[in-house]
C-alpha cells in the first residue's frame, strides 16, 4: 500500500505531540523531586546523581541519535523513544531509591531518540520560514507541556502521592508510542525531502565536502559554539531543577508550593520563545550567534542582581528572585531556540539537520549534567548567594564564547557553498 502524505499542519501537530509527551515524561522527576526530599524517598545528593545521570545518557544519546536521525526513517526512533520513556516512568516508582539513578539515565537516552527525528521530519517537510514557525509550536507544545506538568504534581501531592505524575507520563508516553505506529503505517514521515528556499541542489564540491562534517563544523564554528551551548544548558537545566528546591531551603516554602508556584518558568520561557521567534526575523537575531550573544550579556546582569536578592527576607525579595531566575532561564530557553531549533536549519543543505542538530542538544545536556552536580554542591557548601555567582560566571562565559564563534558563522550562514579556510 502506498502511503500518504501528511499536510504541514499535520506533520506539526504529530511533532508538537511528541515533544509534549517528552518534556512531561522527562521533566515529571524534576517537578516531583522536592516533595521526594521532603518525604524523605531521597536526599539532595541523590536528586543531583538522578538527574545528572539522565543528562549524561541524554547527551550521548543524542549522538547516537542525531547520527541516526538522517539515515533511518523518523518513526523508528519516536517510537523506540517513546516506548522506552514509558516503561522508565512506570517503573520509577516502584522501584528503589538505588535503581532511580540507572532506570532515569534509560529515559534520559530514551528521551535523545525524539528531538533529532522531529528536526528531521520538520527539516524534510518545510521552508524556511515553515521551519522557524513550526519549531514555535512544537517548542510552545513543550511549555504547555511543562505548565501543566507543574500544576498537575501539585494535585497529584495532595490527592494521593508524587508517584502519580510518573504513572500519568508513563500512560501518555505509551499511547503516543502507538499513534506514531498508528501514523507511520499511512503516512510518509519525513522521508520526501522537499527542501525548498536555501535547500536547492548543491554543488558537486560542496557535496563532496558535506561528507566531511568536521570540516564543515570547523569553518562554521561549531567548535566554540558547542561550548556557548553547554553554558546555556548548564544555565536553562539547572535553575529549572533546582528553583522549586531553592525556593523551599532559601525562603522556607513547603515543597508543594515551590513545585506550584515554579509553573511561572514554563509561562516565561514560552513568552520568551515567542517574542525571539519574532526578533529572529529582525538583522541583529537572522544570525543565531549574534542573537544569543546578546541574550548571554543581559543574563550577565540578571545573574548577579540575583546573588544580592537570594539573601533578602520578606515576601518582595522573595518575588524578585522568581521573577529574576525566570527571567535567567526564560533568556537561555531563547538560546536554545537560536542554537538547537534554528541552527541546524543551515546544515539542512548538506543533509545534516539532524546530525547538527543532536550534537547541539548533546552539548545541551553535557551543561545541564555539570549544573546537576555543582549546583547541588556549592548550595550545600556555600549556599545559595555562590550559587547564582557561578550562574554569572556562566553566563559571562557564555557571552564570550559567542563572540568568538560570530564571525565564522556570519560568513557561513552568508555563503551558499562551504567557505574554504
Amino acid at each position: 500500500m502506498k502511503k500518504k502524505e501528511l499536510s504541514a499542519r499535520a506533520i506539526v501537530a504529530v511533532c508538537s505531540l511528541v515533544y509534549f509527551v517528552s518534556y512531561f515524561s522527562r521533566k515529571d522527576f524534576a517537578a516531583a523531586m522536592a516533595e521526594m526530599i521532603a518525604d524523605g524517598v531521597i536526599d539532595k545528593p541523590l536528586g543531583g546523581y538522578i538527574s545528572m545521570a539522565m543528562f549524561v545518557l541524554y547527551g550521548v544519546g543524542q549522538l547516537v541519535s542525531g547520527f541516526l536521525g538522517d539515515r533511518l526513517p523518523p518513526a523508528y526512533l519516536l517510537t523506540a523513544g517513546l516506548i522506552t520513556t514509558s516503561l522508565t516512568n512506570l517503573l520509577m516508582p516502584i522501584l528503589p531509591a538505588g535503581a532511580m539513578i540507572p532506570l532515569w539515565a534509560v529515559n534520559g537516552f530514551a528521551q535523545a531518540m525524539l528531538w533529532p527525528p522531529i528536526v528531521r521530519i520538520l527539516a524534510d517537510n518545510l521552508s524556511s520560514e515553515g521551519f522557524v514557525r513550526a519549531n514555535l509550536v512544537v517548542t510552545c507544545a513543550a511549555h504547555l507541556s511543562t505548565v501543566l506538568l507543574y500544576l498537575y504534581v501539585p494535585l497529584c501531592i495532595l490527592v494521593a502521592s508524587w508517584k502519580m505524575a510518573f504513572f500519568t507520563a508513563s500512560l501518555i508516553a505509551l499511547l503516543a508510542g502507538l499513534a506514531v505506529i498508528i501514523l507511520a503505517t499511512v503516512f510518509v514521515l519525513g522521508d520526501k525531502r522537499k527542501r525548498e528556499d536555501t535547500d536547492a541542489p548543491v554543488s558537486n564540491s560542496t557535496a563532496k565536502k558535506d561528507n566531511n562534517y568536521l570540516h564543515l563544523a570547523v569553518v562554521s564554528g561549531l567548535p566554540t559554539i558547542f561550548v556557548a551551548i553547554i553554558c546555556m544548558g548548564f544555565l536553562r537545566d539547572g535553575i529549572e531543577t533546582w528553583l522549586p528546591t531553592l525556593l523551599s531551603e532559601a525562603f522556607g516554602m513547603n515543597a508543594g508550593r515551590s513545585i506550584l508556584i515554579s509553573v511561572l518558568l514554563p509561562v516565561f520561557a514560552a513568552v520568551a520563545i515567542a517574542v525571539i521567534t519574532v526578533l529572529h526575523k529582525t538583522r541583529l537575531f537572522t544570525c543565531e550567534v549574534l542573537g544569543s550573544l546578546v541574550i548571554f550579556v543581559g543574563s550577565v546582569a540578571v545573574t548577579l542582581v540575583l546573588s544580592f536578592t537570594v539573601t533578602g527576607e520578606g515576601l518582595t525579595a522573595k518575588a524578585v528572585t522568581l521573577v529574576l531566575a525566570c527571567l535567567v532561564s526564560a533568556a537561555m530557553h531563547a538560546v536554545n531556540f537560536l542554537y538547537i531549533s534554528c541552527l541546524p536549519r543551515n546544515f539542512a543543505k548538506y543533509n545534516r539537520a539532524a546530525t547538527t542538530s543532536g550534537i547541539c542538544n548533546a552539548f545541551t545536556y553535557v551543561g545541564a549534567a555539570i549544573s546537576m552536580y555543582t549546583i547541588s554542591t556549592v548550595s550545600e557548601r556555600f549556599g545559595w548567594p555562590a550559587v547564582m555567582i557561578s550562574w554569572c560566571a556562566v553566563a559571562l562565559v557564555g557571552a564570550i564564547l559567542s563572540l568568538l564563534s560570530l564571525k565564522r558563522y556570519s560568513i557561513f550562514i552568508r555563503k551558499d557553498d562551504t567557505p574554504n579556510e
